[in-house]
């Protein structure tokens, strides 16, 4: 091998250019080559060697491939079984298929609709016909890596067999190799060996399909955008983007996505509404927990609010909520959210659902540590699995294997922060406990989303969502089947640290940075995605009538409740239980 200072000098020689492409390319991705191949006699001596950049030295050593017939059998990927698509997915290939050899496209489907099929069976035609030969896809993370592995793998006999390399076992700096028709990969991947991927994009012969997943994380002017736009701008023969969620592109454009007005344009989109008429994904009910907040102010004011107080300033809702999601012991807020999802669970696994698991999403890993600390102490025989990027426990495994563990074990419960979002595909998940302080309905659409891929083995299957009383996240949750053509600004809760003076009541009452000092948990309002509420009262009244009925194992009180709303013979029945 050439040293860095002889490859350094073979640069600074060709004034800092790519001997083969031309490109200015800074040192740190240069290689040292050999001018007259080494397998041939060539020296390692300084008056052989040339500087390339890293694509074009991993091109010029790699074999010229024409295209994927060569060394597969394009037949053979096809889906073993016919009717595998579902009809949001037949009409969304009449609408990609025309233009996605002329332009970039983008499919927004809810999540649990099935946008990895709908990517492989493209991935699949396109190969078929001829178009392209070689398939890159590029994924959020390492956990949604392995789903479109397993998704092309020959498990699903509805579905084409892809043979794909993952970035577990298969570096950048590496051929792709003859047996293969392409890689799974990563953003972070993407961005750290650019130039790699310039090369796999850019081989001789081949004709790329670039599939991004979750496409809102490369925006233009974000590093993983550059890398894209750099990597595949000009080889990349079709691609395809895919978001679970629409997204703004008004501040931040989205790399080979169209806009309109800050508005990606999608060529077909597929709503959580419709997906739930056509029962491709579950409805979802949503259990609003009320109570009162306790809190002091560095101004030393103590303040109670609870989530029925309706004059609050913006910062008063805000400290509300935090206060609500942080203060975890016996009889909070955050404690009832929990006992009564897992009275949930418990019941789901008597009723036949045996392996029914539930996900709680926290703020960051210290409130992840002492939910789940809380959890083992009151609620479960055992510390529950958490998934955190940084272990607050020894005893907890790291993110991905928790995420494994979980995923393949019938354990009920799973505590993480952000690990568990976007693309993660459990779908034994039947509940969520909403105890993050993520307020963008972007984050509450791919949080919800953990609940709604459906389970035919289940005949009574819908997904739960426990989420306190706030105002935005009721309106988040009342919306939730609704097309949303522009994501409002982000929200979040941020306190400022200076101690001045601010208002928490619009009756003028001060405070300024805040303490946790109580919160208590009281019966809250549920709703559902067809449209149903039922308050408080008739909750609480349809829990009576269960204990006294001893009807726990046929129902719940939220389920009861959202039926009595549009049956009046069962909602007097409730309501007149403690006269009877």
């Amino acid at each position: 091998m050439f040293s860095r200072a002889e490859t350094r000098r073979a640069w600074e020689r060709q004034r800092r250019v790519c001997n083969l492409c031309g490109r200015d390319i800074p040192f740190d991705l240069m290689h040292g080559d050999h001018i007259h191949p080494h397998t041939k006699g060539g020296r390692t001596a300084p008056d052989n060697c040339q500087a390339l950049c890293g694509s074009c030295n991993l091109r010029k050593g790699s074999q010229p491939q024409e295209v994927a017939r060569q060394h597969f059998d394009v037949a053979q990927l096809g889906p073993r079984r016919a009717g595998g698509l579902r009809t949001w997915q037949e009409e969304a290939l009449q609408a990609v298929m025309p233009a996605i050899l002329t332009e970039p496209v983008l499919v927004e489907a809810c999540p649990g609709a099935g946008k990895t099929s709908f990517g492989l069976e493209i991935a699949y035609r396109l190969i078929r016909d001829g178009e392209i030969s070689r398939v890159i896809v590029i994924v959020p993370s390492l956990g949604i890596a392995d789903g479109w592995l397993a998704a092309s793998s020959s498990k699903d006999e509805y579905a084409p067999t892809i043979p794909l390399r993952g970035p577990r076992d298969w570096r950048p700096t590496e051929p792709i190799g003859d047996r293969w028709a392409g890689v799974v990969t990563t953003y972070q991947s993407l961005f750290s060996s650019t130039d790699m991927f310039l090369a796999h994009a850019s081989d001789p012969g081949h004709r790329t399909l670039l599939i991004f997943d979750e496409v809102h994380h490369a925006g233009v002017d974000s590093g993983w955008g550059k890398t894209a736009q750099e990597a595949f701008g000009r080889y990349a023969t079709s691609i395809l983007s895919l978001t679970g969620t629409p997204f703004r592109t008004a501040r931040d454009p989205i790399v080979f996505v169209p806009s309109q007005g800050g508005s990606a344009t999608p060529q077909y989109s597929y709503s959580y509404g419709r997906a739930i008429e056509d029962v491709a994904c579950r409805p979802v009910q949503f259990v609003h927990a009320r109570g009162e907040t306790t809190f002091r102010t560095s101004d030393g004011e103590i303040h109670r609010v609870s989530f029925d107080d309706r004059n609050l300033t913006t910062k008063g809702e805000r400290l509300r909520l935090r206060t609500a999601l942080e203060y975890v012991t016996t009889g909070s807020i955050a404690d009832a959210m929990l006992e009564d999802a897992n009275r949930y669970l418990i019941a789901l696994r008597r009723s036949g659902d045996d392996d029914a698991g539930g996900l709680v999403v926290c703020v960051d890993c210290d409130h992840a540590d002492e939910v789940a600390a809380h959890m083992g102490e009151h609620l479960l025989p055992e510390r529950p699995i958490v998934a955190c990027s940084r272990l607050n426990d020894p005893g907890d495994p790291s993110p991905v294997h928790a995420i494994g563990r979980f995923r393949t074990s019938k354990a009920p419960w799973l505590v993480s922060v952000n690990m568990v979002s976007e693309g993660v595909d459990i779908r034994r998940l039947r509940c969520v406990v909403y105890l993050t302080n993520r307020l963008t309905l972007l984050s509450f659409r791919q949080i919800v989303g953990r609940v709604v891929r459906s389970d035919p083995a289940n005949t009574d299957d819908h997904g739960r969502v426990y989420v306190p009383a706030d105002p935005t996240l009721v309106e988040m949750a009342r919306t939730i089947t609704e097309e949303v053509d522009l994501l409002p600004p982000p929200m979040t809760i941020i306190v400022d640290p200076k101690p001045r003076k601010t208002r928490v009541h619009d009756d003028g009452r001060p405070h300024g940075e805040f303490e946790t000092l109580d919160s208590l948990g009281k019966e809250g309002h549920a709703s559902d995605t067809s449209g149903r509420t039922a308050d408080a009262r008739l909750v609480e009244a349809a829990r009576r009538y269960i204990e006294r009925r001893g009807l726990s194992d046929a129902t719940d009180p939220h389920s009861l409740a959202l039926a009595a709303t549009e049956n009046p013979e069962l909602r007097r029945a409730i309501e007149n239980e403690d006269d009877s």
